[in-house]
């Protein structure tokens, strides 16, 4: 028998968290992610959540180095410091793993948030740092965002980020889409076996969002001390996109 889509998932977030964990051990990561935290401690130092905390345990679990200094997601600093500028009721962050959007968009903004992530312990970090960070009353945590989830919690003007591992296809269906003609939407893009991901969503969101796209640029490293600068980036497939999509006007 198949097992129902939501457990199959929860099962290969867990299978995949511990896989990163484990290269991340091997590759030297996470020793290095101790020794930045001895020396600097575990608040964001720079980048758009500068003055963030993370929980050790959450930090040491993923490569923190970028995190610590500023220089994860390099690419949508600019854009994360534009929607930061905007008004909104709500924002959905799908996909929140530790909480590292959810709850630097809530310590930035007056939003209420919610988030999603499949894997337990992720839920767990993000509950704590939301905690920890005094946001914990406007962050609210669930497992899974379905279509019709999405479309009940996108009223009005909001905005959603999604990193969800190729279920971007599913989940922005043409009903989701319509539903989402207020929002601003940051997705980033992952590759699917026989489908063009890029084309296939931004043909989508043609007819009720202006598209940008932005590439990952792993020799932009910022400013990180020169022990740490192999470490600087997060490790991602070389011209990973995100799609920043607006309404148009």
């Amino acid at each position: 028998m198949l097992l129902p889509q939501r457990i199959f998932v929860t099962i290969q977030s867990i299978r995949s968290r511990n896989y990163q964990q484990q290269l991340l051990k091997e590759w030297g990561v996470y020793q290095s992610t101790v020794e930045v935290a001895a020396q600097y401690g575990r608040t964001i130092l720079d980048g758009p959540f500068r003055g963030m905390k993370y929980p050790i345990r959450s930090l040491l679990n993923r490569h923190g180095i970028p995190i610590l200094f500023g220089t994860y997601e390099l690419e949508l600093h600019p854009i994360i410091e534009e929607v930061t500028s905007r008004r909104y009721n709500r924002i959905i962050d799908i996909g929140c793993a530790e909480g590292y959007y959810a709850v630097g968009l809530a310590r930035k903004t007056d939003a209420t948030i919610y988030a999603f992530d499949c894997e337990p312990r992720e839920r767990y970090y993000c509950r704590r740092m939301a905690r920890e960070n005094g946001v914990a009353d406007r962050v609210h945590v669930g497992d899974w965002c379905s279509t019709r989830t999405l479309r009940s919690l996108a009223i009005e003007r909001c905005l959603v980020i999604a990193d969800c591992e190729g279920y971007e296809v599913q989940l922005f269906s043409d009903d989701v889409v319509a539903a989402l003609k207020s929002c601003d939407l940051i997705i980033e893009l992952h590759e699917v076996p026989g489908m063009d991901v890029r084309a296939v969503l931004l043909e989508r969101f043609l007819s009720t969002h202006d598209a940008r796209l932005i590439t990952f640029e792993p020799d932009s490293i910022g400013s990180v001390p020169d022990r740490w600068r192999r470490f600087a980036r997060e490790i991602r497939p070389p011209g990973q996109q995100w799609a920043f999509l607006t309404p148009h006007i």
